[in-house]
C-alpha cells in the first residue's frame, strides 16, 4: 500500500443526490492556483494572493493568514481522524487499515470493504482505548480494540448494504459514545424501533450493547458537539434535501416520510460528511463555527449561528480545490485537519490522493 506520512507541500487556500449518486467529477486543478472570493460571513472578505489566503474580519479581531499543508498522502479513502491522549493523530482507511501518523499501521480483522462500507468510524477515549466501526461480511458493528490485538464487539447486527452504511463515532461531553447508522437502502428500517438502522445509537463502551438515541435517519455521516453540548449532525437526503440537524434524545428525523427538515438544508445535494465545531484559539475568526466536509459539493462548509441557534451564515471553502472531502476535525494544536475521498470510486483522483491536509496560520 502506498503511504506517506509527512508534511510534503504548502498550497494556497482555495476558497450523490446523496452519496450514492454523484455529479460528474471535476477536472484536477493546479494546487497552487490563485483565486479570490467573498465570504458570506458578515463583515468578512477573503482574498487570495502570494500563495496564501488572508481573511479580513472586523478590526477587533484583525486579519489572519492561513495556509494548507499536506500531512499524509497516497492513502485509500481515509474516513475518520482522532487523537490519542498523547496528542498523536490516528486515522482509518476504508480498506481496513488503522494508522498512527508517522507510526505503525494495523489491519483490522474482519473488515469487508465493499460498496460504501469498510473501516469507517474511529474514536479514542481519555484512557486511550480505541473504538472503531466497520462493515463485516455480515453486518456493521462497533468494536473496542483490546491491547492484545483482539476485539470486544460492543454492537453487532446493524444491517449492511452497498450504500447507506453511515459509520461515524463520536464521544459526547457526557462521555457517552454515539454511533450513526444508515438505513442500508431499506428506508422502512429508519423508523422501526426494533432495528438498529437509520439511528444514532448510544453505545455502552464497557459492557457492550446500544440504545436508540434518535431515529428516522437516512445516512447520517457526521456527528459533532458544540462546547455547550449542542449535538449537530449531517445527513444525506434523497435527490437533494441534505440536512444539518440538532439532535436531542428521542429526535425523529422523519425518514422516509419526510426529508429536508433540518436547521439547514441543501438542494441540489452537497452530500455532507464529517463535521466538527471549532473551539480552539488558533483561528479565533472561526470560533463557534460548524465545519463539515462535502462529497458531492467538494468543499468545506463553515456555518455560523445566531444566538437562538439558527444558522446565521455560510462560507464555502476550497470548492473544487481538493475534490471530495470526507472528514474534518480539530487537532490539539488548534489546526483544522481534513481528508480527501477521491479514491472512493466517485471522485477524480489527483496526484497523491487520498490525503490528510491541515489548515493553520501561515508561517
Amino acid at each position: 500500500m502506498r503511504r506517506t506520512a509527512a508534511v510534503v507541500a504548502v498550497v494556497s487556500l482555495g476558497l450523490l443526490a446523496a452519496a450514492c449518486a454523484d455529479d460528474p467529477p471535476s477536472a484536477p486543478g493546479e494546487q497552487a492556483a490563485t483565486e479570490s472570493t467573498t465570504t458570506t460571513a458578515p463583515a468578512t472578505t477573503v482574498t487570495t494572493g502570494g500563495g496564501a489566503t488572508t481573511t479580513t474580519t472586523p478590526a477587533a479581531r484583525g486579519p489572519v493568514t492561513l495556509e494548507v499543508t499536506e500531512v499524509a498522502r497516497d492513502l485509500e479513502v481515509p474516513w475518520a481522524l482522532a487523537w490519542d491522549p498523547s496528542g498523536a493523530l490516528w486515522y482509518t482507511e476504508r480498506t481496513g487499515q488503522l494508522t498512527k501518523l508517522g507510526g505503525p499501521s494495523r489491519n483490522i480483522a474482519g473488515v469487508s470493504p465493499t460498496g460504501e462500507g469498510g473501516l469507517t468510524g474511529l474514536e479514542i477515549d481519555r484512557q486511550g482505548r480505541m473504538f472503531v466501526m466497520y462493515t463485516s461480511a455480515t453486518d456493521n458493528r462497533v468494536v473496542r480494540l483490546e491491547p492484545d490485538g483482539s476485539q470486544k464487539v460492543l454492537v453487532s447486527g446493524i444491517a449492511r448494504a452497498s450504500i447507506h452504511d453511515a459509520g461515524r463515532l463520536r464521544f459526547g461531553p457526557d462521555g457517552v459514545l454515539y454511533a450513526s447508522t444508515g438505513d442500508a437502502a431499506q428506508p422502512n428500517l429508519a423508523p422501526d424501533a426494533s432495528s438498529l438502522n437509520g439511528k444514532v445509537l448510544k453505545v455502552d463502551t464497557n459492557n457492550g450493547g446500544a440504545t436508540v438515541f434518535t431515529k428516522g435517519h437516512r445516512n447520517p455521516e457526521g456527528l459533532c458537539f458544540a462546547p455547550g453540548g449542542r449535538f449537530l449532525a449531517t445527513e444525506h437526503g434523497p435527490t437533494g434535501n441534505d440536512e444539518i440537524n440538532v439532535l436531542r434524545e428521542g429526535f425523529d428525523g422523519g425518514w422516509p416520510g419526510t426529508a429536508g427538515n433540518g436547521i439547514k438544508n441543501y438542494s441540489p445535494s452537497v452530500a455532507p460528511a464529517g463535521c466538527t465545531v471549532y473551539n480552539a484559539d488558533l483561528i479565533p475568526q472561526w470560533k463557534g463555527s460548524m465545519l463539515f466536509g462535502t462529497l458531492r459539493g467538494e468543499s468545506i462548509r463553515r456555518l455560523t449561528f445566531n444566538a437562538d441557534g439558527s444558522v446565521a451564515d455560510e462560507e464555502v471553502l476550497y470548492e473544487g480545490r481538493y475534490g471530495r472531502i470526507r472528514d474534518v476535525a480539530v487537532g490539539p494544536d488548534g489546526a483544522v485537519y481534513f481528508t480527501t475521498s477521491n479514491q472512493d470510486g466517485r471522485g477524480t483522483v489527483r496526484g497523491g490522493d487520498d490525503k490528510i491536509l491541515k489548515i493553520a496560520l501561515a508561517r
